[in-house]
């Protein structure tokens, strides 16, 4: 099978902890199974929900909205006010309490804006020309910042926009519990193995009613096939390529791996090699190293020599490399963006229809050059290292992530 014949497989939604994430997880497992292959899960519980319904209403109009994660079910009623930047809760606490806030955008996170105000609601709205985006709260949301929140499409909000000062009534049905997703972990034995490991990651959940095409359905079948090209062609050190679920919903598939593998992340994990985000028929090739300059420099070389150009950028990246990261563990992040696939990503036109194999077979060949060098390489070319104007980066993400403090391992350079 073609990589979008495998993408085409995925092309449905893979909430965590739903029967869509079960469905996926077979897809997968089937695939690499019928290889000969013996991959195994890992089980983890969190809060979870499904995907829910949400309604605005007034003056006998009705628009429908996507409700937030978590968010429990409600009917509520109330003035409304549109903030086109909610930063205003911020700079004038108080104002707004008792309102239902309507608003474009903000430099704040809700939970942040929850610390200033006690609003009813929130009705973020979503980028024109697309459906609503698809968000939740985080695991450890304090439940005196717990406010219904939902979005709303752009074209709805300009005709909602018109009953701004009136009351408006917003509800949410969405069953929130107790859920079990599972990360699904395969191992490639190296032929003459060293202590050193290298993990191939990428995430196969969807956040709620998206079909995660391009995110991530395309890094899950980079990985599937991946795992076929060494499986015909082991390589000398030992891969483990994992499919974590749970990314979606704040990395909880990942946070959950490391926290379970503690001993063996910190003592034998060298590099992780992350795939999310492909397809896009035309677009740009991305390579985020969250690492030092040398392995930015190592990476790209080597990319080059395969008449494969990603734009290297040093910098952290929003998925399952931060969990590693505290561990002073680099990471490389390959990217395809810029198209019509990952324009609609979020939302409920993330489909297979928008990508094709061109848009997905670079980010492929990237892994397997970078893979085959660095595990048939005579030294590990990799240093655990992480460049010092990314340390302050790694703590701001990971305190948004968790809602609580990181707890960092990476080495001091200087000791007194």
């Amino acid at each position: 099978m073609t990589l979008h014949q495998l993408l085409k497989s995925l092309d449905f939604e893979r909430l965590a902890g739903t029967d869509g994430e079960a469905r996926g997880r077979k897809v997968i497992i089937d695939y690499l199974s019928n290889l000969g292959l013996q991959p195994h899960t890992e089980p983890f519980e969190f809060q979870g929900f499904e995907s829910g319904t949400a309604s605005v209403s007034v003056a006998g109009k009705t628009w429908e909205a996507t409700p937030y994660g978590l968010c429990e079910d409600v009917d509520l009623e109330g003035e409304m006010v549109f903030l086109e930047n909610a930063d205003a809760l911020y700079h004038n606490p108080g104002v707004y309490d008792d309102k239902i806030v309507l608003f474009y955008h903000s430099g704040k996170r809700l939970h942040e804006l929850g610390e200033y105000t006690k609003v009813k609601a929130f009705i973020g709205i979503s980028a024109p020309h697309k459906k609503a985006f698809s968000y939740s709260h985080r695991q450890n949301f304090d439940e005196k910042h717990e406010f219904p929140s939902v979005m709303i499409r752009y074209d709805f909000a300009e005709k909602l926009l018109k009953y701004a000062g009136q009351k408006v009534k917003l509800s949410i049905r969405q069953k929130t519990e107790t859920k079990t997703a599972h990360n699904i972990v395969l191992d490639i034995p190296g032929t003459q193995p060293d202590k050193n490991l290298t993990l191939l990651v990428g995430h196969y959940d969807t956040v709620a009613r998206s079909h995660g095409a391009s995110d991530n359905a395309a890094g899950s079948v980079c990985l599937m096939k991946t795992a076929e090209y060494f499986m015909r062609k082991p390589p000398q050190r030992d891969l483990r390529i994992i499919w974590f679920s749970g990314e979606e919903l704040g990395l909880l598939g990942s946070f959950a791996y490391a926290k379970a593998h503690k001993e063996e992340v910190e003592s034998r994990v060298k590099l992780v090699l992350n795939i999310d985000l492909a397809g896009d028929p035309i677009g740009r090739n991305l390579m985020m190293v969250l690492g030092s300059k040398e392995l930015m420099g190592y990476a790209s070389g080597l990319l080059k020599e395969k008449g494969l150009l990603f734009t290297p950028s040093l910098n952290i990246y929003s998925s399952d490399c931060m969990p590693f990261s505290v561990y002073e563990i680099p990471s490389i992040n390959l990217a395809r963006v810029g198209g019509k696939a990952l324009f609609y990503g979020h939302t409920e036109d993330d489909i297979a229809k928008h990508s094709n194999q061109y848009g997905l077979q670079d980010v492929y060949q990237a892994g397997i050059t970078l893979l085959s060098r660095i595990l048939n390489a005579h030294y590990y070319p990799v240093m655990k290292e992480i460049d010092d104007s990314l340390r302050e980066k790694i703590e701001r993400y990971l305190w948004y992530s968790l809602l609580e403090k990181p707890e960092l391992k990476w080495k001091e350079k200087y000791r007194k």
